[in-house]
């Protein structure tokens, strides 16, 4: 009888054991499992907002608006004004893009890049419908050029820290 209630004993401490190790290896492989798919996530979102980052930094440094600040009177200026607009609005659209995409601390620095091109964007839509001087276009457009290479300085700099420094992992709970 000793040796029955024995054997019944080592029965159930060894279910238990094995179930114990079973239920173990389960929530190891699925918080494994989470984990890797967190990864998976953060690094295609990271991705997101690298291309949302360098599709603004590529409209904001377009030759088109740097032209038109440099650009001399007369039929090169106007010529370089025609082709401003489309450019300006491409740099709308890939901040729009970046809103969805990029944190507080990468907006500020893009909305900041698209301040500082208002001013010349208002003086060439000035010069188109008024024909004003020349000459006070091209210094206006040339000291906000300057701004805004300095404020796509910024942001590059924003997007480098914000890009480069690992983003935490959610934390989700499991059973």
């Amino acid at each position: 009888m000793a040796g029955l209630i024995g054997a019944i004993g080592g029965g159930f401490i060894g279910a238990a054991g094995a179930w114990g190790a079973a239920l173990i290896a389960f929530r190891g492989a699925l918080y494994q499992a989470d984990r890797q798919g967190n990864a998976t996530h953060e690094q295609w979102l990271r991705q997101l907002r690298r291309d949302a980052s360098l599709a603004f930094i590529s409209a904001a440094r377009s030759e088109k608006l740097k032209d038109c600040s440099q650009a001399p009177s007369g039929s090169v200026l106007d010529a370089a004004i025609e082709q401003v607009h489309p450019a300006w609005q491409r740099l709308r659209s890939t901040y729009e893009a970046l809103q969805l995409e990029a944190s507080d601390g990468l907006l500020q620095p893009a909305e900041a890049v698209l301040q500082s091109g208002t001013n010349t964007n208002v003086v060439i839509g000035m010069r188109t419908s008024t024909h004003s001087d020349d000459q006070a276009l091209r210094i206006s457009s040339l000291e906000d050029w300057k701004r805004i290479e300095r404020n796509i300085a910024a942001f590059v700099a924003s997007c480098r820290k914000s890009h480069h420094d690992p983003a935490p992992l959610e934390q989700r709970s499991r059973l």
